[in-house]
């Protein structure tokens, strides 16, 4: 068991859960400087593990991270982020985040659809019980409202008590608290997320399309994986994503992170395609994948993210120097005048609006015998096809509002300075 050799009382019968967590965790006791169980309990709803951990790499010791806690001026003290140590969450065996990768992660989860909208004054959010998401959309202007339902309490607390910086928005300006759950703007519900929209926006709810006060301008999933029990009957459940679009204003954006990203040179069954569906299905305009791959699990995690009104793919598709001037006027300031935005930039949106070659490849591979015209021929520039992603002068799509191949190659003639048509630039 991962404690075994760390705790003098530790009886892995005792622990059975310890044999699922994942080799990174669960590796020999000289693989680490420190490895501390933070916490270890089982909610009502999931068992909940947080360790800390300092791997023995890249010339960090048990000195330097010691030398990096105090204040004597040393470049260790100056520098503390280089020597910190790392805490990872683990929800029933499985790695859900860690401080190494946090910010990246919920950077790449938040701020391409805060961005997207011009104007999001109310988000929700599905998840998110270590409140880093809450503090991602928190650093914009434009928030009045965040809205985040979470089923376990408990886990949420934890968070408070182990992860505090996670959730910590005492140098964000513009912030009522010295929490991100104490803002003003912050209003969480600890209730399950299928009740929480079925009842409000559902088809049997007494939402009204005249209660504007109610819709959201941005929804934010932050749950587990697709290919998870719970969440393959979340995201199977149609009453459920109807109730997104009908709680999303008419110009509202959809986020959520769909897992690993496929792999090699094929990528293998595309799971994420009932998810993908089901959104087209209930009405999203257009749809578009991208991969982030600096989060720090073992392989890049996408994001897929869902626009109610086709006009908004020119929001999506803007360039790095809007994205850049556009985060600037945005984006609220830190009292410390430290960058607010580790690595969020036009650059990186630029990256995200290019998917990967493998999404392409999964996208193009279809049962014998059947084909698509832009993969055996236009390489995603049919601009008639009825399957492209193209949209007409009413502003209404074609067709097909997923198509990461057309996406792709726009994006790479877009990088290379060829003509784009895709939308205006």
């Amino acid at each position: 068991g991962f404690r075994e050799g760390f705790s003098d009382d530790y009886d892995v019968s005792k622990h059975p859960i310890d044999g699922e967590l994942t080799n990174d965790i669960y590796a020999a006791k000289n693989d680490f400087i420190i490895k501390n169980r933070l916490v270890s309990l089982k909610t009502k709803f999931q068992q909940v593990d947080i360790f800390k951990t300092l791997p023995d790499f890249h010339g960090i010791t048990h000195k330097t991270h010691v030398k990096s806690l105090s204040n004597d001026g040393s470049y260790e003290s100056r520098n503390k982020e280089l020597f910190m140590a790392n805490k990872e969450v683990y929800l029933d065996g499985d790695v859900q985040s860690s401080s190494y990768g946090e910010v990246q992660y919920h950077e790449a989860l938040v701020h391409p659809a805060m961005i997207t909208h011009p104007n999001p004054n109310r988000v929700a959010i599905i998840g998110g019980g270590e409140g880093a998401t809450l503090r991602e959309i928190l650093k914009h202007k434009t928030v009045e409202e965040v809205v985040m339902v979470d089923i376990d309490e408990e886990f949420v607390n934890l968070c408070k008590v182990y992860l505090p910086e996670w959730s910590d928005c005492s140098d964000l300006v513009g912030s009522s608290g010295g929490s991100c759950f104490d803002d003003k703007r912050a209003k969480v519900h600890f209730e399950d997320a299928f009740k929480y929209f079925i009842d409000r926006y559902g088809g049997n709810s007494t939402w009204s399309e005249q209660d504007d006060e109610e819709l959201f301008d941005v929804i934010i999933m932050d749950a587990c994986d697709p290919t998870d029990e719970f969440v393959d009957k979340l995201y199977k459940s149609s009453l459920f994503v109807q109730s997104f679009y009908n709680a999303l204003n008419e110009d509202g954006v959809f986020i959520a992170q769909i897992g690993r990203s496929p792999y090699g040179v094929d990528g293998g069954n595309d799971e994420t395609s009932v998810f993908k569906n089901a959104f087209r299905d209930v009405g999203f305009k257009s749809m578009h994948i991208y991969d982030e791959g600096h989060a720090l699990f073992d392989l890049p995690w996408s994001y897929l993210i869902a626009l109610k009104h086709p006009s908004m793919r020119n929001r999506w598709y803007q360039n790095p120097a809007k994205i850049e001037l556009e985060l600037k006027n945005r984006i609220h300031k830190t009292h410390s005048g430290k960058p607010n935005l580790l690595r969020f930039d036009g650059s990186t949106m630029f990256e995200y609006q290019i998917p990967s070659k493998v999404y392409e490849n999964v996208y193009c591979r279809l049962p014998l015998g059947e084909t698509l015209d832009e993969c055996d021929n236009h390489l995603g520039f049919s601009q008639t096809a009825s399957h492209a992603s193209t949209i007409n002068e009413d502003d209404t799509l074609l067709s097909n509002p997923y198509n990461p191949l057309f996406e792709r190659h726009s994006g790479d003639s877009q990088a290379k300075g060829k003509n784009h048509t895709l939308c205006d630039w």
